[in-house]
């Protein structure tokens, strides 16, 4: 249901951020204009994205204003948490099933995957390798992906492994995003 022409940026301060030099909003319409212009010529050469930030900054929104763009244009887009994702991957490893099967295809192959929250599953070394052969194997077959988190790329390193980081810093286009949590400032405005 989310949807470019609902995306607000009166939410993003134009007051410089110290030590970046740009405002919280030019960055974000410098995002979201490129977000629709990937979403535009998606194709599969369109290549990998992580949006990078706080809490509450629209990362997801943008990741499934580009998932809903992309599937009216008739690709097949999988949306996926990063814990409930990675419990599908444990799933069909370890217990597998018909279905459990079936969803993990759907992860491969679809022209377009999305995974939201990075960061937010528990760690653990099948975590590490089934993230890293899925991130692995959609670059080699070159079928997009977006990755949302609110891990700083140093930490994403630390966390999983450098073999995963080197590949997202590589591979990946970076979209950091700054300002204060939307989701508050909402709850603050009901006051």
């Amino acid at each position: 249901s989310q949807s470019f022409a609902d995306f607000r940026l009166d939410y993003f301060s134009d007051a410089p951020i110290p030590g970046v030099g740009k405002s919280a909003r030019s960055i974000m319409e410098r995002n979201l204009k490129a977000c629709r212009d990937y979403a535009r010529s998606f194709s599969p050469q369109s290549g990998h994205l992580l949006f990078n930030g706080g809490t509450g900054l629209g990362k997801s929104h943008l990741a499934l204003a580009i998932g809903k763009a992309v599937g009216d244009m008739g690709c097949s887009v999988c949306y996926e948490g990063a814990a409930g994702m990675l419990t599908k991957l444990e799933q069909a490893k370890f217990t597998p099933s018909e279905d459990s099967r079936r969803a993990v295809a759907d992860l491969e192959s679809c022209d377009l995957l999305i995974v939201d929250d990075l960061g937010t599953e528990l760690p653990g070394q099948f975590t590490t390798a089934a993230l890293y052969s899925l991130v692995n194997d959609r670059i080699l077959s070159g079928k997009p992906t977006i990755i949302s988190t609110n891990l700083p790329v140093e930490a994403i390193q630390d966390i999983y492994s450098e073999r995963i980081s080197s590949r997202i810093i590589s591979y990946y286009d970076i979209f950091l995003i700054f300002g204060e949590d939307i989701r508050i400032q909402i709850a603050r405005s009901r006051f």
